[in-house]
């Protein structure tokens, strides 16, 4: 990611009034309602990679995504169990129970699962 003085001046050089530049260059999320050009003002670097993968007829490296673990399973399938246990027909809870009772049992039934 660019820095303040990186935004800044790619801004400026696209003829945005100082003024508004400051503040975009500040909240980069604004960008995104001022078009492809301060988006690109903002992040040179970006343009210049998409670039250079397209021109390779490469694309982007994809991220390798994670295995889901047999504990986060588990924790998947104790968390609905528990919130049909602990909770009413209208979707509140029952008395005395609360998130952090669901989320701890949860727990106990995930450990206890996973050790089987």
């Amino acid at each position: 990611m660019a820095t303040y003085d990186e935004r800044l001046a790619g801004l400026l050089a696209i003829g945005m009034p100082r003024r508004l530049a400051m503040v975009v260059a500040f909240r980069p999320e604004l960008a995104a309602d001022l078009g492809n050009a301060a988006s690109i003002a903002m992040n040179p670097t970006e343009l210049v990679v998409t670039e250079a993968a397209a021109r390779s007829g490469g694309t982007l490296a994809k991220k390798k995504r994670k295995r889901k673990t047999a504990y986060s399973k588990a924790l998947s399938k104790a968390l609905v169990n528990q919130n049909a246990k602990q909770r009413k027909k209208n979707g509140g809870y029952k008395k005395g129970k609360s998130a952090r009772s669901v989320l701890a049992a949860a727990h106990k039934e995930a450990r206890r699962m996973t050790k089987k």
